[in-house]
Parts: structure tokens; sequence; C-alpha cells
């Protein structure tokens, strides 16, 4: 017993001499928070987020909101994870009740018999303004408007010391390019690995999963020989993204990112994916999809890079995008439980060129950009597929150059807000016809803490609009007589200034204003199965577009 007691006891020492080390080396937890706060009030004309109608001058706007983002990070040596939420919130009450948590509320009707739509229409009265998702009332308690960005954890693989390797897990920003959304902005649910080969040399993979399909086939079953559903129970599909990087340094200064990605949709998808353009809708590719299988899938191969050298900067970015999409050709007689399939290519192409020159206080910018179009004689059903399609920009592409062709100090201000492929932050291109544009921007530090600055901004669409086309929120423009008569979109001229008037607190003001152009013309609006449900426009007005201008305020707040 003595003789078992002694091991016993030798074997604790042992253990607790090997043990003592690692428990005295054993890095302490630490939590830390940083983010921001934004309070922004800015006035507009003409830039409606639900009119949407550049010939109609009479919408004016002037508000005020408050945004929070807050990070959390706990880490334990090299492993860390992060939880980063958000609050938008309008001052004051802006829809039927304070908070999107709320509902929705039917709230009238429009379009009574008689009217160009025919039918009376239940009206869901708008839930919050756009961008946020609750309002400070009185008294301000405002329920369920925490938004959950990001929650993941980050730890190096100890086993791979010749190639340190960092990976990723859970929802998490997007690490794809150097610019800002060219191809993968925003956030994503999935695994994100980047190693680093040499000094060099580093490799990124990255692995999202759009949309999920719990059950397999079944997640979407028919009743035979009709077009209804038994459930609508996980009726997503099996999406999913996958992006490659090699990251190159041949030299000091010059970065260059080689990038191959793959996106496939079966059936329905997210609308940061794919949004309606030209007449082919959002939900009917769901149906269309749903039904049938379909699979659309989207290859993009390119180079983002970047040089930097003395007082000059240059980042030229191009992609080649192609794939192929099945559809239901219409027009050949398909309908909706007898589909005729047509398999269509994607051939598609966008570049973008910005360069800089910094001379003391004063930054000089300028950029080009150019992304194909498809002609308003074109059939998207039938033809191939010109247009470039991110797989995800979240709003974000040319930001800070612009204040109403893009997010500038208020950003949920935008051109075709809520309309995804003709907002030129989310869809890059026009609709269906690309886009080529222009941009010019000057910054002058007067002291290290007051700047001023300005911009221009001038966009055409690659192939003409036809402006007799109907616009349909979830189709994009619907052309009637496929003949293409405009492609000046507009210029814009932007002044602003920021002051930070105390640590971490800068003031930030600008003035914009958009001589737009006759491309942003169309001749109907309807909101629901058009022909039948026309909300809100009849016709619209006979003469050319009117112009846009907005003003903004910011105070923004880091720690």
């Amino acid at each position: 017993m003595r003789r078992v007691v002694a091991v016993a006891v030798s074997a604790v020492a042992v253990l607790g001499v090997l043990a003592g080390p690692a428990l005295a080396q054993a890095p302490a937890p630490k939590v830390t928070i940083n983010g921001l706060i934004d309070n922004v009030t800015s006035m507009s004309r003409n830039l409606s987020t639900v009119n949407l109608d550049y010939t109609d001058k009479s919408d004016r706007e002037w508000y005020a909101r408050t945004r929070g983002r807050f990070d959390v990070t706990g880490e334990v040596g090299k492993v860390k994870g992060v939880l980063g939420i958000e609050i938008d919130a309008t001052w004051g009450q802006t829809g039927v009740a304070d908070s999107a948590a709320a509902g929705s509320f039917a709230c009238g009707t429009v379009n009574p018999a008689g009217s160009p739509g025919g039918i009376g229409d239940a009206v869901i009265c708008p839930q919050q303004r756009f961008g946020t998702s609750g309002a400070f009332d009185l008294n301000t308690d405002v329920p369920g408007i925490i938004e959950l960005k990001w929650l993941y954890v980050e730890f190096p693989l100890p086993w791979l010391e010749a190639a340190p390797t960092t990976v990723r897990l859970g929802a998490q920003p997007w690490a794809a390019t150097y610019k800002l959304a060219v191809l993968a902005t925003g956030d994503f649910g999935g695994v994100h690995l980047t190693s680093t080969l040499s000094p060099a040399v580093k490799l990124n993979l990255t692995y999202a999963q759009v949309e999920e399909s719990s059950s397999g086939s079944r997640d979407f079953p028919w009743i035979p020989g009709t077009s209804s559903q038994t459930s609508f129970t996980q009726a997503r599909g099996e999406d999913k993204a996958f992006i490659g990087s090699v990251e190159l340094t041949p030299f000091k200064g010059l970065d260059i990112r080689p990038i191959y990605a793959y996106f496939s949709a079966d059936r329905s998808t997210s609308g940061s994916a794919r949004q309606g353009r030209g007449g082919i809708s959002i939900s009917s590719f769901n149906a269309t999809f749903r039904a049938n299988g379909v699979e659309e899938t989207r290859h993009t191969l390119g180079v983002d890079s970047r040089w930097k050298v003395g007082p000059f900067s240059l980042e030229p970015t191009v992609f080649y995008q192609f794939g192929k999409r099945k559809l239901n050709d219409t027009t050949a007689g398909g309908t909706f439980l007898a589909p005729v399939l047509r398999e269509v290519d994607r051939d598609a192409w966008f570049v973008d060129v910005r360069g800089g020159f910094q001379a003391g206080p004063l930054l000089l910018e300028a950029m080009v950009m150019h992304t194909t179009g498809n002609k308003a004689s074109d059939n998207l059903r039938t033809g191939d597929i010109n247009y470039y399609e991110p797989i995800s920009t979240d709003t974000s592409y040319y930001a800070g150059w612009a204040e109403i062709f893009a997010l500038g100090i208020d950003y949920f201000n935008i051109l075709y807000a809520t309309t995804a492929g003709l907002n030129p932050g989310v869809a890059i291109g026009y609709d269906r016809y690309g886009r080529t544009q222009l941009g010019a921007r000057a910054t002058y530090a007067i002291t290290p803490a007051f700047s001023v600055r300005g911009g221009l901004t001038a966009a055409w669409t690659a192939e003409k609009v036809d402006t007799s086309s109907i616009l349909a929120i979830n189709s994009g423009l619907i052309p009637q007589d496929g003949r293409g008569d405009e492609s000046y979109l507009g210029t814009e001229i932007n002044l602003g200034l920021t002051y930070r008037f105390l640590p971490n607190l800068a003031l930030d003001v600008v003035g914009a204003y958009l001589f737009a152009g006759d491309a942003l013309r169309y001749s109907q609006r309807c909101d629901g199965a058009c022909g039948t449900n026309v909300l809100g426009l009849d016709r619209v007005s006979s003469g050319g577009v009117e112009d846009v201008y907005t003003a903004a305020a910011r105070v923004r707040y880091t720690f």
C-alpha cells in the first residue's frame, strides 16, 4: 500500500511540475468593446425612398436618426470571440409602431373600383423609415430593434507552424477584396481561412452558406397536378458561395490579388446576390426554381490590386463573370406547371480603376468604372446575360465618393434605395443596362482637425435605357417597346467638411446636387401584378426628370 501511495504521490508531483508552467503561462482573458455612435440629420428633395419617381420633385424630407454599432471582443491569447450588434432608430415615430418587431398593419385601400388598377387593394403601412428598425418616440421604450451582425470565433491552427493559418467561424464580415464592395462586402455565415505561406504570399479561402435546404427535396412539396404547395416550411434551397484568392506582394507598395469566386443558387436566393432586373422578378425566380429545381451558377475570375509609390496610388480591379442560368421561357408557351426551360449563358465584365496623388495637405483622387449590360431588345429568358452581378455589396459600392449616386454622410439615402436592381450601390450596374462612370474628388486638410472636400461624378448606362419601361419593385425595368433611347444618368457635385473638434468626435457636413439625366425616366410603376395592380403612380409626367439635392450633417463618436 505504501508503495502504491508513494507511486501515486510521485505521479501527482510529476504532473504538478509539468502542469505548473503550463498553467502559469495561460494568458489572462481580456474583454474590449469598440464601436461608434452616429447622430445624423438630412434633408432632401426628389430622393424619396418610397416615391422612386425622378420626374416628380414634390417629395421632400427632413429627418434625424441615431445609429449605434458595438463590437464586444473576448480574447484569450490568440483566440478571440466577437459579438457585433447594431441599433438604428429615427427620432420620432415613423411607422404604425415604434419598432419593426410590432408586425405589419393594413391601414387602408387605394385604387378603388374604376381606378387604373381596377380593384381596391389593401396597403401595408410602412413599418419604419427605410434603413432603420425602430423609432425613438415619446418615452423611447422601443422593443426588439437590436440587430445581430457578428458572432464568430477566430483562432490560429497550431499544427501549421510553417504556414501560420488563422480560421474564423460563424457570422462574420467578408474579407474578399482590397476595394470595397466590388464582389463581396457585408456579412455572412460560414468559414474564412487565411494562411501566410511566405512574407510575400498569403492564401485566402472563404465559404459562405447563403441559404440552407435543411431536409432536401422535400422542403417544398407540391400537390400533384396543381400549383399549390402543401407547406412553405424550409423552402429555401441550397445556395452557397466560395471565394479563393492569393495575395502577392512582389515588393513594398504593390499588392496583387488574383481571385476566383463561385456562387450557386438552387431555386430562390438572397436578394443581395440576385436582384430583379429587366422584367425578371425575384418572385418569378422563386416560383420557377422551386417548381423545377433549376440551378444558377456564377463564376467570377479576375484581379484586385493596389500600388502606392511616394505620393501616387493606383487601384485597378478587373473581373470577368461567366456561368449558366435556367429559367421558364413564357414567350415559348411555358407555364408554371409546364415550364419550357431555357439555359442561357452569362458573359459580363466589370472594370474599376482608381488613383490618387497626395501633395502635402491636398489629396486628389479620380476613378473610372465600366460594367457591361444588355440592350433593351434582348430577351433575358433566352439570350445571354451581359450584366455583372456581385455576390453582395451591402449597398456600399462607390461609398464615400458621392452622396446621391452612393452612400455618403447619410448612408440610408441613395438613388432607388428600395429597388435593388437599379440601386447603384447594390447592383453596381443600372438594371440590365450596365454602367459607365467617371468620378473625381479633392480633400484639403486646413489643419489636422479640419478638412474640406469636393466631388464630381458623371454616369451613363453602358446600353441605352428603354424609358417607356414599367418599373416593378421586384422586377426592375420591364421594357415596353424594346428600343433604347437614353443613357445619361446624371452628374452629381458635392461639397463637404470634416471637423474633429474633440478626441474621437467628428462633425461631417455635406451638400450634394444631382443634375438628373433622362435615363432615370420610366413610363409607369406597378407594385404587384403589373397591369392589374398599379399603386401610387399611373403615368409618369411627360416632362423630363427633375434634379435631386440633399444636405446632411453627422456627429460621429468612435471608441
